[in-house]
């Protein structure tokens, strides 16, 4: 193992019936971290381990293989230029659940908010709760446990709406690309809002900084647009970021 890896002590080394969950925690601040395992430490069917960022992650996770992650993205949040760590990150989501929270009074929801089948987002003080519910009931947690989930909260044409949205193209050229009204274009952007529990789109940009890595074409694996025209323009638009 890396040097610099923080583990946590196993919370409990006796045999158990069935398979542990692994947990994976990432969190700069020391006494979240400290705080965290505290409402974990009671279940003894949990292995845990922690880090202080995602660079840090990448070193152990691949071995580690965790069915949870939780993660804070504060920082991540703020910077929207494309991150190859970020991107190379989230390709676990593949084999895991993450859980990605917030320093902010943002997303507006006392529960995580589903993205994808893997991938959720909520505020820090929601996060009380979700660990509480994990500690409790390590097994519905788990990522086999995903099929019960929508693939992911945005209709296609609303992904390709926050594309545009957040290049900062107009309604009116947003709606000329996709063929729909300007009406529409503003009810996508409406709906999209909605579904993240942000009130504007300073915050909405925030949690975009995010949830951008899960959808063509920085998820390159994601549903393609059918139009050529708008692969282009969004190809473009992930150019300028990168």
């Amino acid at each position: 193992m890396q040097k610099s890896q923080e583990w946590f002590p196993r919370v409990n080394d006796t045999p158990e019936q069935g398979r542990r969950m692994k947990l994976s925690i990432i969190e700069p601040c020391g006494f979240t971290r400290l705080g965290i395992f505290s409402y974990l430490v009671e279940n003894n069917n949990l292995d845990i381990i922690d880090t202080v960022n995602i660079s840090q992650a990448l070193n152990s996770l691949t071995e580690f293989q965790p069915d949870v992650i939780l993660v804070n993205m504060t920082q991540h949040c703020h910077n929207a230029e494309l991150s190859l760590e970020l991107k190379a990150f989230f390709e676990f989501r593949h084999t895991a659940r993450i859980y990605c929270y917030i320093d902010a009074n943002y997303p507006d929801s006392d529960a995580p908010i589903a993205i994808t089948r893997e991938v959720f987002v909520l505020n820090k003080q929601s996060l009380t709760q979700l660990l509480q519910d994990i500690a409790a009931d390590p097994e519905s947690f788990m990522p086999e446990n995903n099929f019960g989930i929508p693939r992911t909260l945005f209709s296609d044409q609303e992904i390709l709406v926050m594309g545009y949205w957040m290049s900062e193209m107009p309604n009116y050229r947003i709606a000329r690309k996709l063929n729909i009204s300007s009406r529409t274009v503003y009810v996508h952007k409406r709906h999209l809002a909605q579904k993240i529990k942000v009130r504007n789109r300073l915050e909405f940009c925030f949690i975009y900084n995010l949830i951008k890595y899960l959808f063509w074409p920085i998820d390159d694996i994601s549903a393609t647009p059918i139009s050529r025209q708008i692969k282009d323009d969004l190809l473009m638009i992930y150019k300028a970021h990168s």
